[in-house]
């Protein structure tokens, strides 16, 4: 009998059930890997689309145990825009700078010395909105006259691709029957049991940021967001906790977050801890937008069988 013969078709038990079940998984939330770990609480946008005005945190600082307030200003001054999969020139940023372009997007994080302090004080951060008209569905975005999200783009079309594998209409044209519908997909969100989690401390003697996140592919997003930071990749270090909970894939958009949470480490020189709560995930967090099918009509080949 070979070895791999000796597992198929027979029930395997998991190697970490005893200790999950029992209490003993380490998640991102469960032991704080710094000690004396800060908190962050992020202060979102309410409105689809407003330009940014300005900010007043002048409030959110006076309150007793707050270390820091960072700004979407702050951002802009201190990072570079992430790499985007298109051509478009478009600038974007681990927090909103001249104007928010979806609800719940982050302007600015309050750091304080626990989450209730910082939930509090994020309450008191003033942000001045100049509210713009809004646009929902993917294809009025298109029409001329549509409100703009990048002006430096001039449309909402940030990127076309058509692909094409085979013969398709020599397929279509031989096919016995042919039927065409449209499709419309509805916006669609992941929900891991295990939100996102991140903690970031700054070592400024030796000019160092560690970054414990619970997303399983660290390896991805490393050189992005050194890149974002202004830090070379040897001074950034990125660590997993031995469980997650979950991903379905959407915990690989964690990456604008880990550059806010670790800039906010480096400016208030503070170890720093965000726990993303339910609802800010079911706002917030990477989703599939409603959107029509890619082409015009959406033609699906069946053939008859008859007697």
């Amino acid at each position: 009998m070979t070895p791999t013969s000796q597992w198929i078709g027979k029930p395997i038990k998991r190697v970490e059930d005893a200790r999950l079940l029992t209490g003993r998984g380490t998640f991102i939330d469960d032991h704080p890997p710094v000690a004396n770990a800060y908190h962050a609480a992020i202060v979102r946008s309410p409105h689809a689309h407003a330009r940014i005005l300005g900010y007043d945190a002048a409030a959110a600082l006076a309150m007793p145990g707050v270390a820091g307030v960072i700004t979407g200003a702050d951002v802009a001054r201190a990072t570079k825009p992430f790499s985007v999969g298109v051509t478009a020139p478009i600038h974007y940023f681990c927090t909103a700078t001249d104007k928010a372009r979806f609800v719940g997007e982050p302007v600015a994080v309050v750091i304080a010395r626990d989450r209730y302090t910082a939930e509090d004080a994020a309450e008191h951060v003033v942000v001045n909105y100049e509210p713009l008209p809004v646009v929902v569905d993917p294809e009025a975005a298109l029409e001329p006259g549509a409100p703009i999200l990048h002006e430096a783009v001039g449309t909402n079309l940030a990127g076309h691709r058509r692909l094409v594998y085979g013969d398709p209409e020599r397929a279509f044209a031989e096919a016995e029957v042919v039927i065409t519908q449209r499709f419309r997909f509805p916006k669609y969100g992941s929900t891991p049991i295990e939100t996102y989690g991140i903690v970031a401390r700054w070592d400024d003697l030796e000019g160092v940021l560690t970054v414990w996140s619970n997303f399983m592919g660290p390896f991805i997003m490393h050189p992005l967001t050194a890149r974002v930071l202004g830090v070379s990749e040897n001074r950034l270090r990125f660590i997993v906790p031995p469980d997650i909970g979950g991903s379905f894939g959407i915990k690989s958009s964690m990456y604008p977050y880990m550059a806010l949470v670790a800039l906010a480490a480096r400016l208030t020189g503070v170890p720093v801890k965000w726990i993303e709560d339910r609802r800010e995930h079911l706002l917030a967090s990477s989703i599939a937008r409603m959107r029509p099918s890619a082409s015009t009509a959406a033609r699906t080949r069946w053939r008859c069988w008859r007697e």
